[in-house]
């Protein structure tokens, strides 16, 4: 477990995690969290089809709806755990290789240009995740033209992707 890892100092540096991996070590270390972050990211991922199904590509919103949210809610999930899994190698790794401060940057929030980008990487990670997961599996048996699941995919991507990586466990 990554997290009794950390806590129990394996790491080479000491660092305080703030938003590595939210709602990762969130979910770890506040087991209860699940209970709402489960029917939350549901709740969104349904949103947002049935909005883009309805006002993007013009197509009957509850058989697209019941034909994907299964797939593109366990799929969302596994795309965010990708770009969680891209910060804590890339901080496990930089603190043997010392190459710079970018991670730990990002481990305190986005402080500085440079942790920043490295979470705004990992978003974008998770959220290339997610369109190709939607468009080659979620939406694969859709009955929509190609391009109308391309901008399915998309729009999932772009408004799914985890933001909440800028926001800090506490301040």
């Amino acid at each position: 477990n990554f997290a009794s890892l950390y806590m129990k100092g394996v790491f080479m540096k000491n660092y305080r995690l703030h938003n590595v991996m939210f709602p990762i070590w969130m979910l770890i270390f506040f087991p209860a969290m699940w209970l709402y972050v489960i029917p939350a990211n549901f709740v969104i991922d349904s949103a947002v089809i049935l909005l883009a199904a309805h006002f993007a590509i013009h197509r009957p919103v509850k058989e697209i709806w019941k034909k994907s949210i299964l797939k593109v809610f366990v799929l969302g999930f596994l795309s965010d755990f990708v770009g969680a899994a891209f910060l804590f190698c890339g901080l496990y790794i930089s603190g043997y290789l010392d190459f710079g401060t970018f991670f730990e940057d990002a481990c305190n929030g986005p402080q500085s240009i440079g942790g920043f980008f490295v979470l705004l990487l990992a978003v974008a990670i998770s959220g290339i995740c997610i369109y190709f997961a939607d468009y080659k599996i979620s939406f694969r048996k859709l009955e929509i033209e190609d391009s109308e699941k391309k901008k399915l995919a998309l729009i999932m991507a772009l408004a799914t992707a985890p933001y909440t990586f800028f926001v800090p466990l506490y301040w």
